[in-house]
This record gives C-alpha cells, structure tokens and sequence, in this order.
C-alpha cells in the first residue's frame, strides 16, 4: 500500500527505462521488495515509473543483470523542494517576508464605512467611533468585542435608536438605524399653481386656492391653474395654493432597432489579481501570469495604507475580472417592433413626470431598412402638470 505522506518527506524520482528486458527488471525489482508505482510502457523497449529515492541506488545490480539503461526524469518530494528553496534562498526569504506582511496588514483596519444614516451625518459617526478608535490604521486586536463598541456608540448618538458593528476582513462596517422623528411641515409662503407644460386638464384638485382652469381646458406653459389670491374685488387674501392638476401631454419619439442584437454573457470564469498600488502606478503581484481574456468586466476594491489620519499613496487592489463572452441574436421584424415599443415607452415615461400614466400610443411611421427597424411613435400621457410660482408683488388673478 502507497504511503504519501512517506513519498514526500522521502523524496521520490519519476525514472524512464529502456531496453529489451525492461519488464524482467521490473520484476525482479518488485521481487526485491523495491517500492515502484505508476508503471507504464513509452514503447516496445522503454517504460517509466516511479520510485523512492532511497530505493534508486538499488536498483544498479538489477540493471547490469537486465541490460537496461535508465535516466531521471523529474524529481519530487521534500529533499527536492527544500533543495530549491536553498538555492533560492533570498527569494523564499522575501516571500515569506510578504506573507508575513500581508497577515499583519490584515490584523488593522483600513477602511470603515457607515450605512443606514438618513439625517445623521456621517463625519459625526466617523467622529464618535474615532473616540473609540474605530479609524483607519487601528489594529483590530486592540478594538475590543463588537457589541461592546455598539454600547459605547450608542451611547453618545442620541438620534440613533440602534447601531450594529461588523468586522469583514480589514474593513469595520457601522450600521446606524435612526430614531424616527415627526417631520415639521415646511412653512409656505403666498403662490400660484401654474401649469409647466402644454397639455388639456384632465383631473383638478384644488386643496387651497381658487380654480382658475377646467376639465378639457387646453393650457399654455405658465398658464394660472389654481390662484394664491382668494376673494373677491372687495376684500381679497392671499394663501399658499395648493393642489393637484393632471393633464394630457403630447410625446413624440423614433426609436432604431437593429436586428442583430449582440448581448455579452458571463462564461463562469474569472480570475483575481492582486496589485500593488503606488500613487497611478499598479504592479500585479498575484498572479504572476494569469489569464487574458478577450471581453470581460471587472470589480475593483483598493484598500490604502494610512498613518493616523494621513492617507498614504501606497496600498492593495484586488480587481475580479469576469470573462464575457458575445451571444449574436437575430430578430424577425415584428420582434423587433415590439422591442422598439418597449424602449419608446420607457423613454417616454422617463421624460414625464412621476407616477405618469400612457394613456394612448399610435404608430406613426415604420421603416426596414439596412438591417435595422426604425420606429415613429405618438404619445398621450397623463400626467402632474403643475409647479409652484412664489408671490413678488400680489396682484388680482385673471
């Protein structure tokens, strides 16, 4: 039975054999309790296998007595890496340096990140955790349990009803939840509703203010919608005017589609590299020879070395490079069409405003031509029309 932990730490060779007799000396061989495996045949009179190092210099009567001659074709196992290691000694040295530098780098922090503040300000979590010295360049050992930091930090940040620590690698994650506060309606001073586009009215509803428009109305850009001034000719008031004025707005837009989409997918292969970063410059440090590929996105994270609060210009980016590969799909006309319509309503809807509802689309042009679809379409949208115009001097409406 193999052993291989006894292969490693003894060394083993990979020796090919030639002559006629090669099968007789590896007979005689296994009768002399030598230990050969991975026997195979190369051709008519040569073989390989592989044997023990202490069992190699054995094997000299058996060739005298078979003929054969052999020669060492690789060399594996502990002798042989520690022989290497020797003659690169210097560069074995460095690399266990580097591991070494790298495991201690991973010991400190060297970003932190605050997530889920709404109105708090960040500079003041990052302030508050400072205190605690939860900052880039603190060594993590010396933080002290993550629950007893979310104590302390909660502790002098009244507005937060709950804050959750996290370490992930070299970067410390705070999470803050807020405290809900009663929102203090803004003060509105003295205004008009006015309209902010061409349309016809199509809904109106005046909260504050008098209605100076109607259903089915066509109104200009700037036109009066619902008036700030209340009253009549004898005594008037004026008010902030409030409410809300639908309309139908008129869209019109050409979309081009070719036939031939190509799409680029993601293959499944990807490949990390690491870089050392100084100042513009990266080195790649690991690999040292990887993959090319011909299309691919990538994912970068650079993390840069600081003391105490400066920033220094040297640092590690780990960049994920994804393979992509182009996928070519031909389209029939009327997928293309439907495609086009797709596209022109969300550019459309991206125009109007929001909660903006189609209410009618209609085709105006449709043109084949040089393997592309080209698409004319016209569109009644219903949507808010409505902007505030602040008072400067009060005057009667219209």
């Amino acid at each position: 039975m193999r052993n291989a932990l006894r292969e490693w730490l003894g060394g083993h060779v990979t020796i090919n054999i030639r002559g006629k007799r090669f099968e007789r000396f590896i007979n005689r061989a296994v009768k002399e309790g030598l230990h050969i495996w991975n026997i195979k045949r190369l051709g008519e009179e040569s073989g390989q296998f592989d044997m023990l190092v202490e069992d190699y210099k054995r094997i000299r009567p058996l060739l005298r007595e078979t003929g054969c001659r052999t020669h060492v074709h690789a060399r594996k196992g502990g002798p042989f890496w520690l022989r290497m290691v020797y003659r690169r000694l210097g560069f074995a040295i460095g690399a266990l340096l580097f591991l070494i530098g790298v495991y201690m780098l991973s010991t400190f922090v060297w970003s932190v990140e605050v997530k889920g503040t709404k109105k708090l300000p960040v500079y003041k979590v990052l302030q508050v955790a400072e205190q605690y010295g939860i900052k880039r360049g603190a060594w993590q050992p010396a933080l002290g349990e993550p629950t007893t930091l979310q104590r302390k930090l909660l502790g002098l940040l009244p507005e937060a009803s709950w804050i959750g620590v996290e370490k992930t690698g070299t970067k410390i994650i705070i999470q803050v939840v807020e405290k809900e506060q009663p929102e203090k309606p803004p003060v509105e001073g003295p205004r008009n509703i006015i309209a902010k586009k061409k349309a016809v009215v199509h809904t109106i509803l005046a909260e504050k203010g008098k209605t100076m428009v109607q259903k089915d109305q066509f109104v200009q850009k700037g036109q009066v919608l619902i008036s700030g001034i209340i009253g009549n000719e004898m005594r008037q008031a004026v008010v902030a005017a409030r409410g809300k004025v639908e309309g139908e707005v008129w869209y019109q837009t050409k979309v081009t589609v070719p036939l031939n989409q190509t799409r680029y997918m993601f293959t499944g292969h990807n490949q990390n590299n690491v870089y050392l970063t100084l100042g513009s410059q990266s080195i790649r440090i690991w690999p040292l020879q990887g993959d090319e590929y011909a299309s691919f996105e990538t994912k970068n994270e650079q993390t840069l070395l600081s003391l105490g609060r400066f920033l220094l210009p040297i640092g590690i980016t780990s960049s994920d490079q994804m393979e992509t590969e182009p996928q070519i799909r031909m389209l029939s006309k009327e997928q293309a069409i439907e495609l086009a319509k797709q596209v022109a309503r969300q550019d459309v809807l991206r125009q109007a405003e929001k909660d903006a509802k189609i209410a009618d689309e209609k085709v105006l042009q449709i043109k084949e031509e040089n393997g592309k679809v080209y698409l004319s379409m016209h569109y009644t949208v219903i949507e808010d029309i409505t902007a505030e115009q602040p008072f400067t001097n009060v005057q009667p409406a219209p």
